[in-house]
């Protein structure tokens, strides 16, 4: 009599192999999505905060009064007070913070508010008041 020598995996046992990754790929993917949200709002306030500092910055240049607020998004006249060289002094702002998609902010004349607009969520945030 001729002994069987197996060789290879059976149709049954790469179907459980790929059910398990299918289940492993469904509670990871959820999870990444999530980080980058967060990376994405954390890297959005922290350049807002650095915003705050510099008005801060202002206030103290020019006998604590803040830059004026105007426009659509309140953040016109910030910045052509942020960025205009104001007599010996240096611009306080190079540039406007650059936001990941779905953020916006104002500036109202006392208060940076961050905004995110997404098909998952409505965030608002402030910085860190006066």
């Amino acid at each position: 009599m001729k002994k069987l020598v197996r060789r290879g995996f059976t149709l049954i046992e790469i179907l459980i192999v790929v059910v398990i990754l299918g289940i492993l790929a469904a509670i990871v993917v959820p999870n990444i999505a999530s980080s980058a949200q967060d990376a994405a709002f954390t890297m959005a306030r922290s350049q807002l905060v650095a915003v705050r500092g510099q008005v801060e910055m202002y206030k103290l240049r020019h006998s604590g009064v803040v830059p004026p607020a105007s426009g659509p998004e309140g953040t016109d006249e910030l910045f052509v007070a942020m960025t205009s060289v104001d007599g010996s002094w240096a611009p306080l702002l190079q540039r406007e913070p650059i936001l990941p998609m779905g953020f916006t902010w104002n500036w109202d004349g006392s208060k940076l508010t961050l905004d995110y607009q997404g098909t998952d969520a409505t965030v608002v945030a402030d910085a860190p008041t006066w």
